[in-house]
């Protein structure tokens, strides 16, 4: 089993505000209709008493609406959380040599993303960018924008998430270069909610039966002991949590990487 080292998700402290802010505002809203009904029951009709009923049902009818757009937002960054989780338990039944690192914030120059999963292994290091839409996925891997259509009919665009991907590529390319680190570096995008993908690319994927398989597709080994150890390092991995399974792998399948290094 693959050791999962989880960074801080920005998204699921995102939703954690977004929905202590809905509650605020739910608060609100019953606070200010409990007042309405109080002043409706208790105070003598008036010019002045009409107006105030009038704006509080105004505010309400706004609270509402906040309360709605709010809820809808977290939503959507809570579909995104479960998507990243499933895919997340997936690559942690990864054989033991596998080390995942998710929501990875890279940056190289001017150049900054975030990785939603970063798997590093004796094979090479993996960027796996997780986009949780549900129904069908048309585009073409060159287009700057992509088209769902859910069952309903409904039809909406979103960023070509392998652009998005291969950027990352771009920035731990960069990254490892300036730390004179020598690992191939692959990537995909696994939509684990969609009913089909068309668009062209090789390097996605629906559903997730198939994401480890796909993972481990590259499976010769083309890193040096000493070098994955480095990588792992420097992407903020306590190597004491992993060095074990590692020595076991190289010493059974390729003892002649550990000499010279005490293997």
């Amino acid at each position: 089993m693959a050791y999962v080292f989880h960074n801080r998700n920005e998204n699921k402290d995102k939703y954690d505000e977004l929905v202590k802010e809905a509650c605020w505002i739910r608060n609100m809203g019953v606070l200010l209709t409990l007042g309405l009904i109080v002043c409706v029951i208790l105070v003598p009709f008036s010019l002045m008493s009409l107006c105030v009923i009038g704006f509080g049902v105004l505010s309400l009818v706004y609270l509402m609406y906040k309360h709605g757009n709010v809820m809808n937002e977290a939503g959507i960054l809570a579909s995104g959380v479960s998507g990243e989780n499933r895919v997340f338990n997936t690559l942690r039944q990864l054989p033991n040599e596998y080390v995942v690192a998710t929501n990875v914030p890279v940056s190289y120059g001017e150049n900054r993303s975030e990785v939603d999963a970063l798997v590093m292994s004796p094979y090479g290091m993996y960027v796996v960018e997780v986009k949780n839409h549900k129904g069908l996925i048309e585009g073409n891997c060159s287009d700057r924008v992509w088209k769902q259509y859910k069952n309903n009919g409904f039809e909406r665009t979103m960023r070509n998430p392998i652009l998005q991907m291969r950027n990352q590529k771009k920035i731990l390319f960069g990254m490892n270069k300036k730390r004179k680190l020598s690992v191939p570096i692959n990537g995909l995008v696994v939509f684990p909610s969609a009913s089909d993908v068309s668009v062209g690319a090789d390097d996605v994927l629906y559903g997730l039966d198939d994401l480890n398989s796909f993972v481990m597709e590259k499976n010769q080994v083309r890193v040096k002991p000493v070098e994955l150890c480095r990588v792992i390092k420097a992407y903020g991995i306590d190597l004491n949590m992993v060095i074990y399974d590692l020595f076991a792998f190289y010493k059974k399948n390729c003892p002649e990487l550990l000499e010279g290094i005490g293997g």
